[in-house]
């Protein structure tokens, strides 16, 4: 029975000894070792999302911004696409926040009473804010040069008229290449870097969100970003970015 006891002594022990050094470690270099000496900070890059494309396109919310009625919303939805259509930005916060994964966005006649720039001024302020936000450029002036940047902005365009088969295919391809946790993980490690964020932070909100996944815990956001506590512009678009990561895994 002595024997068991100082077995467990000795295991204790030598697990917290080996917590202690971990949290050491951690402080001293700035890395994210969790208690096994496991990075969990570069665990998040290898994330995988587990749904399949037909659950990604129920949840995959679509909103078409367009003054006339020329886009098939009622077929999108009946193929079971989560999409809803509005006449003009009616919630431009909304849009900033990345409430929407793609936008379908007209240039002309949908934003006239918040930009000069109608469309242009939309979607370059959304691009400006994540980089990582789907447009699509909708518009049937699509053989207009003085709207060329409207177009070299957009993800993908889809000149009016088109049938909802070509629709389709455009927007399914954006959720097949565009809709996936590396690519908006490479945009947000990107901001980051641009917004000379040290290596130290960026391996602790790594470490951060691939716990809020794993451990399916809500994250607390003006936590994790409490480094940009002074920058509320730059907090909103890593934020929007971050919000959208959780989206693959819940």
């Amino acid at each position: 029975m002595s024997e068991i006891l100082i077995g467990l002594i000795v295991a204790a022990g030598g697990s917290l000894l080996n917590f202690i050094s971990t949290k050491t470690y951690n402080e001293i270099t700035g890395s994210s070792k969790n208690f096994m000496w496991g990075d969990s900070a570069n665990k998040i890059t290898k994330l995988k999302a587990p749904l399949e494309f037909e659950e990604l396109k129920k949840r995959i919310r679509i909103v078409v911004i367009d003054d006339e009625e020329s886009f098939p919303v009622p077929l999108f939805n009946t193929e079971g696409y989560n999409i809803e259509k509005w006449d003009k930005v009616k919630d431009y916060g909304k849009l900033e926040s990345g409430a929407y994964d793609i936008i379908v966005l007209d240039i002309k006649g949908v934003a006239e009473h918040i930009s000069a720039d109608d469309g242009l001024g939309v979607l370059e302020s959304l691009k400006k804010k994540n980089p990582a936000q789907i447009i699509i450029a909708y518009s049937q002036h699509s053989y207009d040069l003085s709207k060329s940047k409207f177009w070299e902005l957009a993800d993908e365009k889809i000149a009016k008229p088109s049938d909802f088969l070509k629709m389709k295919n455009i927007i399914d391809n954006l959720i097949n290449t565009k809709f996936k946790p590396e690519r908006y993980i490479q945009t947000l490690h990107l901001l980051l870097q641009n917004n000379n964020v040290n290596k130290k932070t960026i391996k602790k909100i790594d470490a951060d969100i691939y716990k809020a996944i794993t451990k399916k815990v809500p994250p607390i956001w003006q936590n994790i970003f409490s480094f940009a506590s002074n920058r509320p512009e730059l907090a909103n678009q890593l934020t929007a970015i971050s919000a959208t990561i959780l989206k693959f895994f819940r």
